[in-house]
């Protein structure tokens, strides 16, 4: 299938059986569907690649990424620019080496200058990683930096090798609550979806829960049932990477969570329920079934979380970093301004979070953004009111 391709592939593909940290999202085939549907007029994708002794030691792929302001924190002005992505969210290396890892770096922002990208964007960047530490240590003067939305903890679980002795941490009343809140669900299933042959359904399926779910009602679409969609999910499941888990109450699916697994790793990607369902915790209770099924099947080391902290997330995890989106601005005044702009919205926006907090509504301020919807709409329909809940 790929005889066509150049040696760059190869070499690329190599690299990726060699990193003993690579993850799915960096998997060459992944990213050169990425690149396809992210073509854009202004910008083309491009591999920037670093050689030791005649062999491929590095490689940073980098998309083209259109940003919207008012996704970042804009609260009045929308403006659209354009600039690059690092896919993958790191540095594809054959082994650390900081003296290749300056390199890539150096190649990267010098490539983002020459093209005229306003931006490099490297999606949830882990402090633990060689690109953080690059960014941290040898970033030229005149780039500036931003986390719209700060830095978090990165959460992990470390699974043993049986099921008992990761339950065994949990309290008895934490226990006897999943069981109580499972019963309340009646008949519950949960289905592993890894073949190729599986990902059509899946996405269809996985498509009708996101347009019910409150990171949909915030955030936008979550997954879209699209070619581009199928096509990401079916190379991970050709090479052997997919792990998603569809999640049924009495035969419906009311769960969803998007997953990869490689290198002894599970990643947690995208999750989403019905919001009807969510007074009993429907994302909570699948993950229970779901960690169970990763300590039975194919058990990873890890399970990665992602990015973003929250209550259910500290309550699984036994192991924490730290991680956040960062965009780095290139040097020059437009870019100067619009940042200063975003930098004034968000300090706005962290005053009337500050505001709500002291006033004690942080909680009915949360509930109102994920349910409030379904709240205005009781009184026409015959869906469950939700009560909050932190499993999502």
């Amino acid at each position: 299938m790929h005889d066509h391709l150049s040696q760059r592939y190869w070499d690329w593909r190599e690299l990726y059986a060699l990193s003993r940290d690579a993850a799915p999202m960096q998997h060459p085939d992944y990213v050169l569907s990425e690149s396809r549907h992210a073509a854009h007029r202004r910008m083309g994708s491009v591999l920037i690649v670093t050689e030791r002794d005649g062999k491929c030691a590095g490689v940073a792929p980098l998309i083209p990424k259109v940003l919207s302001t008012r996704r970042v924190g804009s609260l009045l002005l929308n403006q659209k620019v354009v600039g690059l992505r690092l896919a993958g969210n790191d540095f594809l290396l054959a082994e650390p080496d900081p003296d290749v890892t300056s390199a890539l770096y150096a190649a990267v922002l010098a490539h983002v200058r020459a093209v005229g990208a306003r931006f490099l964007l490297m999606e949830d960047l882990d402090d633990r990683t060689a690109s953080a530490h690059a960014v941290a240590t040898e970033t030229p003067t005149g780039w500036d930096s931003f986390r719209h939305a700060g830095v978090q903890p990165r959460r992990r679980i470390e699974l043993p090798e049986r099921s008992e002795e990761y339950w065994a941490r949990f309290s008895k009343k934490t226990l006897q609550g999943f069981r109580r809140k499972l019963k309340k669900f009646g008949e519950t299933r949960l289905e592993h979806v890894t073949d190729v042959a599986d990902v059509p359904r899946f996405v269809e399926t996985a498509h009708l829960i996101s347009l019910q779910t409150w990171q949909t009602r915030q955030f936008g679409l979550r997954i879209r049932n699209d070619e581009e969609t199928l096509d990401l999910l079916t190379i991970l499941a050709r090479e052997g990477l997919l792990r998603c888990y569809l999640w049924y109450t009495n035969g419906e699916p009311v769960a969803f969570i998007v997953g990869h697994q490689d290198k002894g790793c599970f990643h947690y990607e995208e999750v989403g329920y019905a919001t009807p369902y969510a007074r009993y915790s429907p994302g909570q209770m699948m993950l229970v079934q779901m960690i169970d099924d990763l300590l039975k099947w194919n058990r990873p080391h890890w399970f990665d979380f992602g990015g973003g902290d929250a209550d259910y997330k500290q309550l699984f995890s036994n192991h924490a970093s730290r991680s956040g989106t960062l965009w780095l601005w290139a040097p020059g005044w437009k870019n100067k301004l619009t940042l200063g702009y975003l930098r004034g919205c968000r300090g706005l926006r962290q005053a009337g979070r500050t505001a709500v907090v002291t006033l004690g509504m942080a909680n009915q301020a949360r509930q109102w953004v994920r349910y409030g919807w379904n709240r205005l709409i009781r009184a026409k329909t015959t869906a469950v009111t939700p009560k909050s809940n932190d499993d999502e």
